[in-house]
């Protein structure tokens, strides 16, 4: 039975069986999409007549209470499921973390915005089911105006140009390698696991990229519908995603490096020019205020710049599901740039001793050398104690909220 907008559902008469008997679990990602929740389930409860579903939504702290409108009704409707997710964004990630924990072997993935057709899902089920697939994903170009829900031309050339690079480099041969709408084998997944990417471009072609051997394909065709409620998630960084996604794979046979790792090597070398940019007009700009030749304080002045924009771009992409936002990026960034200082004296202390032990080497050696022991150590540790455990707010916050509680009850 369907699901009224008041969030009260019938108990489904297939609800004592699902947990044993689940054919298909669904998996939705979902993000501020609290308006679209009650009339997914009921879409998906219309379309899935005869197939033994659950759905499984995955939930990045989305502050429109989508979780809330999830709970209550998984409350009425065993068939739902919430996965709430604290301190990390994603995607990917997301889509992994609910095909992993899903009832069913043949697992569903599909956009919470309701752009998704769930009408051809039963027919994708069919084919993964009776194995004429290990994959099987929606295409919104096998129709004619099967695109028409890209919501701008910006939007569309993204995406064209995405799939074209995708076909090119990844030796595919599909019509849309970046649909989040497919239905997989759950042995698929766990298969891909150890070579997922850490960002994850996009998850279909990731999986399909990363499972050995690589998966049995095959596209069907849907129209993709325009969003009713919310925004799209898709902008620019999907390109510089593409780019570190290509690099890691590209790279991984060789050496395993992770694409945030990758990521934040490139922006701290974009860093370094951002340095000399600032370092040469703070130089001639100090050196006629009569401060000595000025170097001293330009170096530092350029450093200062330099950290700030390594720090700001790392966090708006390298870390955007992990994104420090309002008082934690400022605590962020005095953390960040104490554990860089600790770099740049690894560099200075690394290169010394190289180049005094082994005065025959070229002097572009040890600086090399201590160039990747900042690269590294500033990864590392930034990774672990600014965006990995970066609540020093949150913390204040609930000091003062459990004070003003014991203030309030002494009141009392």
């Amino acid at each position: 039975m369907a699901l009224g907008e008041d969030g009260m559902a019938a108990r489904h008469s297939e609800d004592t069986t699902i947990h044993a008997e689940t054919m298909l679990s669904v998996v939705v990602p979902t993000y501020n999409e609290s308006k679209n929740i009650h009339e997914m389930v009921n879409r998906l409860d219309a379309a899935l007549k005869g197939i033994l579903w659950e759905l499984i939504f995955v939930d990045d702290g989305s502050p429109d209470g989508t979780a809330d409108i999830v709970r209550a009704i998984a409350r009425e409707d065993r068939r739902v499921r919430l996965i709430s997710r604290h301190n990390r964004r994603g995607l990917a990630s997301a889509v992994i973390e609910g095909a992993l924990a899903a009832s069913a072997d043949i697992v569903a993935v599909m956009d919470g915005d309701l752009q998704h057709d769930e009408s051809v899902l039963p027919d994708m089920y069919r084919q993964v089911r009776d194995g004429e697939a290990d994959l099987v994903s929606a295409s919104r170009f096998l129709l004619a105006d099967g695109a028409k829900g890209l919501s701008s031309a910006k939007r569309a050339a993204i995406s064209n140009n995405g799939i074209k690079l995708s076909n090119l480099i990844f030796k595919l041969d599909m019509t849309d390698p970046l649909t989040g709408f497919f239905v997989v084998r759950r042995d698929v997944v766990r298969r891909a696991l150890p070579d997922l990417s850490e960002l994850g471009f996009k998850v279909l072609m990731d999986l399909i990229v990363s499972a050995r051997p690589r998966p049995r394909v095959v596209e069907v065709p849907f129209r993709f519908r325009e969003r009713k409620h919310g925004a799209s998630k898709l902008d620019n960084r999907v390109m510089y995603e593409f780019f570190l996604f290509f690099i890691e794979k590209r790279i991984s046979s060789i050496l395993p490096l992770p694409a945030r790792f990758i990521s934040f090597a490139f922006i701290n070398s974009i860093g370094i020019l951002v340095h000399l940019a600032v370092l040469f007009p703070a130089l001639l700009l100090l050196g006629n205020r009569g401060a000595g030749d000025g170097f001293v304080s330009a170096q530092l002045v350029a450093t200062f710049v330099a950290m700030g924009f390594n720090y700001t771009v790392n966090n708006l992409v390298t870390y955007s599901d992990r994104q420090l936002r309002g008082a934690k990026f400022y605590f962020g960034f005095l953390v960040f740039a104490t554990l860089c200082s600790v770099g740049i004296l690894g560099n200075v202390g690394v290169a010394s001793v190289l180049h005094e032990d082994y005065p025959t080497l070229s002097v572009f050696i040890p600086a090399v050398a201590g160039a990747l022991i900042t690269v590294v150590w500033n990864y590392v540790a930034t990774n672990a104690f600014v965006w990995g455990r970066a609540k020093y707010p949150s913390i204040m916050v609930r000091r003062r909220a459990s004070l003003k509680h014991a203030g309030d009850q002494q009141a009392a």
